[in-house]
């Protein structure tokens, strides 16, 4: 079964969708709340970065610092939820902190603005005006949001395997279509799909010890593991002090032997 990614716009109805989907196929489903109160173990570093994002433009590099730690996290949180498959994670952009993978299935829910303000008016007990300046403020941070962490305008249809539009369909229609679509041989894990899935887990474990400890945390430094059994680090110029602590803090990860590291810089993989 595939992992879908259900992108939801602000009361867009994304919920109900969801609950009908876990009561049809029995999906298990997770939400972006979900990852953020696991990374926020690690000392609230999502909440940190929600307040500082209104001010990212006056103050960059106290938002930068904490960027590539928060993606690291949030990615390894995912990855220990996804990496089986058959599952359902809604959120607003975090599937962009992975790569395209074959049976990772991308969905944006969109409904016309008039059935977001009935619903919004009815959640928030507002009147109609309220309810769409709240919908108007939401939509502006999502879009701000993911241009910032990720680079990207969650509003481009190329970023989604499929749009689903609430005002052109019923909820049991908009769910069966989803149901529909988890069966899809096109959609399946593959063995090759699987070892990408199980290579990126094993890479994000691997950034995810070196954001986490204190020697290493200020380091932006990105893992990599194609053929063969080396791992390759990619960061910052390091003394040889700082590059020994480097190594040591990745070869504590399980199943990391060989590690060399290269100074530069590894951009993000495509989306």
């Amino acid at each position: 079964m595939p992992v879908i990614y259900v992108s939801r716009g602000t009361m867009a109805g994304v919920h109900n969708i969801v609950d009908c989907l876990k009561e049809r196929i029995g999906v298990r489903c997770i939400s972006v709340e979900d990852l953020v109160k696991i990374v926020n173990k690690h000392g609230e570093i999502a909440t940190r970065i929600v307040n500082k994002l209104a001010k990212a433009t006056s103050a960059y590099t106290q938002f930068s610092e904490l960027r590539w730690p928060y993606i690291v996290l949030l990615r390894q949180a995912m990855l220990e939820e996804i990496r089986h498959d058959n599952m359902i994670y809604h959120g607003y952009s975090s599937h962009l902190i992975l790569p395209y993978i074959r049976h990772f299935v991308r969905i944006r829910i969109e409904a016309p603005l008039k059935m977001r303000v009935k619903m919004t008016m009815q959640r928030l007990q507002c009147e109609e005006e309220k309810a769409k300046e709240y919908i108007q403020d939401q939509d502006q941070y999502r879009v701000k949001w993911a241009r910032f962490m990720y680079a990207q305008d969650i509003r481009n249809p190329m970023l989604y395997d499929m749009v689903l539009n609430m005002g052109h369909m019923t909820l049991e229609a908009a769910c069966g279509i989803v149901a529909d679509l988890m069966k899809e041989p096109d959609f399946q894990a593959t063995p090759e799909s699987q070892a990408i899935v199980d290579n990126l887990y094993l890479t994000t474990s691997v950034e995810e010890a070196l954001v986490t400890d204190p020697r290493t945390s200020t380091f932006e430094i990105r893992a990599q593991k194609k053929d063969g059994e080396t791992l390759h680090l990619i960061g910052p110029y390091l003394d040889d002090t700082e590059l020994d602590i480097v190594i040591e803090v990745a070869k504590s990860v399980p199943s990391v032997n060989d590690v060399c590291y290269s100074p530069g810089y590894a951009p993000m993989f495509e989306i």
